[in-house]
C-alpha cells in the first residue's frame, strides 16, 4: 500500500478549514444581518404594561406582578419557521417621561418601535393619554437633533411600511411567484387621505389594555354597544393620523397578548403574519399598520344615534357621578363640633332658659331640623302648683282628687294668678272675717263646723228650726235700722248657733222671785 504523500494531507486539511469557516461566516452574517430590535412601551401607571410584558414572554408567574417604579426590561428571542434564531427584541417599559431620553436615542431610531398602552378601565381618559404620549414623543425626537436627511429617510421608511401592507392571503403564494411579481411590476399604493398627517419617523402601535372591563362599564356606567363603537371609531381615526396600528388585548385573560409579539416580529423581521385584521369583535380589535383608511372607519359611524362626530370626545364619554359617595356621610371633626356647640350654648344662655337651651342643643346634636315647642309655661304652672300646696294638709276627698302633673308635650290651659300664701294666724283671722260677713248677710245660715262635729238633726228639730226662723227675722231687721248700735260678735254667734240648732232659751225657774226691771 503506497503511503499518502504530505502534499495530499495538507490539501485535505485546507479543505476542511474552508468548510468550517464558510459555515461560521454564513451563520454570522445570517444572525447579524437583521440585528437586535428595541420596543419602547409607554403608558400611565396601572395601565397593564408589566402584565402585558410578562404575557408576551410566556411568563407563568403573573399573579405577583407589581407596577414598575422606574424602567422595566425584558427580551425575547425571535425564531423563524425553521426554529432558527434570527434576532432579539428588547422591551423597555416606563411610565415616566424622564426615562424617555435614555431609552430612545438617535442611534436606536432606525431599529425601534413605540408601543403606547392605554387602559379601558377609565375610557374618558383615552384621548388625553394618547395626545400626551404622542406629543411627548414628538418633542423628544426634536431634541435629538437628527440630520434632516436621516430624518427624511426614517419618515420614508414609515411610509413604505404603511403602503406595503399585504394581508395573510398574499403570504400563501409561492416564493418564486412572489419574487417574479415584485420584480416585474412592483407597485406601492399611495398613502390614503388622512393617514400619516403626523409622521414622526418611527413605527407606532397603540394597545388598548383591560378590555375585560367592558362588562363592568355596562353595569356601573350604563355603557352600551354604541359607546364602544364610538371609542373604536375615535381611536382608529387618531391612529390613522400617526400611521399607527391598533390592538385590543386583555393581559388578565391572556387575550391577544401573543399577537402583539407576532406583529412586532412581522414589522422588524418581515415574518409571516397569520392573523387577519379584526374590527367586528368588540374586545379583539386588530388593525395593522397600513390596513385602515377613512372609508373603512366611516362604516363604524354610520349607526351612531347617541353620539356626534363633531362634538369633542370628552363631552360624549364622561364618567357618571358616583352615587355611593353621596350616601357616605362624613363625620365632623370633634374639635369643630365642640366649638360650635359651645358657641350655641353661650348664645342660648344669654337669650333663652336652660331648659330651652338643653333641648335646642339636643336637637342640633341629633341633626334634627325641627325642634320641639318650648314647654316653659307648662313647667312653670306645674312648679307653682307644687309651691302653693299647703304643707301637712289632710287627704283630699275622692270627688276632688289631685290632677296628675302635666307630661311633656301636653297642652294645659294657663291658670289664674294664685293668692299670696298667708301664715296660720292670718289665715284664722281671715276665716273669722268671712264667717262674720256671711252671718250679717244671712243670719239664718248656720255656722260652719268641722266635719267631725257635724251631726244629723232629727225630724223634730227640723220642724222647730222652720218655726223659729220667722222669730229671728225682726231682730235682724231691727239691727239693720239702728246703724249706731253694733252688736258684739259673741251674741251673734250664740244667736246664730241657737237658730241653727233650733233650741229655745231655757225658761226661768218659777219658785224664785223675778227681779224688777
Amino acid at each position: 500500500m503506497a503511503p499518502i504523500s504530505s502534499s495530499k494531507k495538507g490539501s485535505e486539511v485546507e479543505v476542511k478549514e474552508d468548510i468550517w469557516s464558510d459555515l461560521l461566516s454564513s451563520l454570522k452574517t445570517r444572525t447579524t444581518s437583521r440585528g437586535n430590535k428595541t420596543v419602547i412601551m409607554l403608558g400611565t401607571p396601572k395601565s397593564g404594561k408589566s402584565t402585558l410584558m410578562s404575557k408576551m414572554m410566556d411568563s407563568k408567574d403573573t399573579e405577583r406582578i407589581e407596577s414598575t417604579p422606574g424602567v422595566a426590561f425584558n427580551y425575547v428571542t425571535v425564531k423563524d419557521e425553521e426554529k432558527e434564531r434570527i434576532g432579539q427584541i428588547g422591551v423597555h417599559s416606563t411610565s415616566y417621561k424622564h426615562f424617555l431620553p435614555l431609552l430612545l436615542t438617535k442611534e436606536r431610531m432606525n431599529n425601534s418601535m413605540v408601543v403606547i398602552v392605554l387602559s379601558l378601565d377609565k375610557p374618558w381618559n383615552l384621548e388625553e393619554e394618547l395626545l400626551y404620549w404622542t406629543s411627548l414623543l414628538e418633542e423628544h425626537i426634536k431634541t435629538l437633533q437628527i440630520d434632516e436627511r436621516d430624518l427624511a429617510k426614517m419618515r420614508q421608511n414609515v411610509v413604505d411600511l404603511f403602503s406595503s401592507y399585504k394581508g395573510p392571503e398574499n403570504k400563501d403564494e409561492k416564493e418564486e411567484e412572489k419574487k417574479n411579481k415584485e420584480e416585474e411590476d412592483e407597485v406601492i399604493l399611495p398613502v390614503p387621505e388622512g393617514a400619516l398627517v403626523n409622521n414622526l419617523g418611527i413605527p407606532i402601535m397603540v394597545v388598548l389594555s383591560k378590555v375585560d372591563c367592558m362588562s363592568v362599564l355596562q353595569k356601573e356606567n350604563d355603557f352600551s354597544e354604541e359607546h364602544f363603537e364610538y371609542i373604536q371609531w375615535h381611536l382608529r381615526k387618531s391612529c390613522l393620523s400617526f400611521g399607527a396600528g391598533l390592538l385590543y388585548c386583555s393581559p388578565r385573560e391572556n387575550s391577544n397578548t401573543r399577537l402583539l409579539l407576532d406583529y412586532m416580529s412581522h414589522v422588524f423581521y418581515n415574518l409571516k403574519l397569520k392573523t387577519e385584521p379584526q374590527v367586528i369583535d368588540r374586545d379583539a380589535i386588530f388593525v395593522p399598520i397600513g390596513w385602515d383608511n377613512l372609508s373603512k372607519i366611516s362604516l363604524v359611524s354610520e349607526g351612531f344615534v347617541q353620539f356626534s362626530q363633531l362634538k369633542p370626545f370628552a363631552e360624549q364619554i364622561a364618567p357618571l357621578p358616583d352615587i355611593r359617595q353621596k350616601r357616605v356621610m362624613k363625620g365632623e371633626d370633634d374639635q369643630l363640633f365642640l366649638t360650635r356647640m359651645q358657641a350655641v350654648l353661650v348664645e342660648k344662655q344669654k337669650s333663652g332658659s336652660p331648659a330651652t337651651t338643653h333641648k335646642v342643643l339636643e336637637g342640633e346634636a341629633k341633626g334634627s331640623t325641627k325642634t320641639p315647642p318650648p314647654a316653659d309655661g307648662v313647667l312653670a304652672n306645674f312648679f307653682n302648683s307644687l309651691l302653693t300646696k299647703k304643707p301637712g294638709s289632710g287627704p283630699t276627698s275622692p270627688n276632688h282628687s289631685p290632677s296628675p302633673p302635666p307630661t311633656q308635650g301636653t297642652l294645659v290651659p294657663p291658670k289664674k294668678a294664685l293668692a299670696p300664701q298667708l301664715s296660720a294666724p292670718q289665715q284664722r283671722e281671715e276665716h273669722e272675717k268671712k264667717a262674720l260677713a256671711s252671718t250679717r248677710s244671712n243670719p239664718e245660715a248656720p255656722e260652719e263646723k268641722p266635719e267631725a262635729q257635724k251631726e244629723k238633726p232629727a225630724a223634730v228639730k227640723t220642724t222647730t228650726k222652720l218655726a223659729a226662723a220667722p222669730a229671728a227675722a225682726p231682730a235682724a231687721v231691727g239691727r239693720e235700722k239702728s246703724p249706731t248700735k253694733t252688736p258684739s260678735k259673741m251674741p251673734v254667734k250664740k244667736a246664730g248657733a241657737a237658730a241653727a240648732t233650733g233650741m229655745k232659751k231655757p225658761a226661768p225657774k218659777r219658785g224664785l222671785p223675778q227681779p224688777r226691771k
